[in-house]
């Protein structure tokens, strides 16, 4: 597997992830994870800023609107990208939220 550069969120301002997760790194910022619903490529979020559990829908920090399709999942291409963005961001530790903000106890800053 290789990895690449995304579009612009000029050309692509929304992404459908399926086989989704939610990942806090030790800096407390939390990340959507999963695979791109049109070719399943892995996909990595920005900090996640605002997050609604009634349509599944999230703005990141770059701008980009991520929908999660579908319950929570695993993808092997998306875990190959998260362990490559971690190395990227020196990232030591993570911890999988997605229980945490589906029962809707993430913070408000969060939601």
């Amino acid at each position: 597997m290789s990895l690449w550069a995304v579009d612009s969120i000029a050309s692509q301002p929304q992404v459908s992830i399926v086989r989704w997760k939610v990942l806090e790194i030790d800096d407390g910022t939390r990340h959507f994870v999963g695979a791109d619903e049109r070719d399943f490529s892995g996909r990595v979020s920005s900090a996640i800023e605002i997050f609604d559990r009634t349509t599944m829908c999230g703005r990141t920090l770059s701008g980009r609107v991520y929908q999660l399709v579908g319950g929570p999942g695993r993808s092997d291409d998306a875990d190959y990208v998260w362990h490559h963005w971690c190395v990227v961001n020196e990232v030591k530790t993570f911890t999988d939220v997605t229980p945490q903000l589906l029962a809707g106890v993430a913070d408000d800053s969060r939601r």
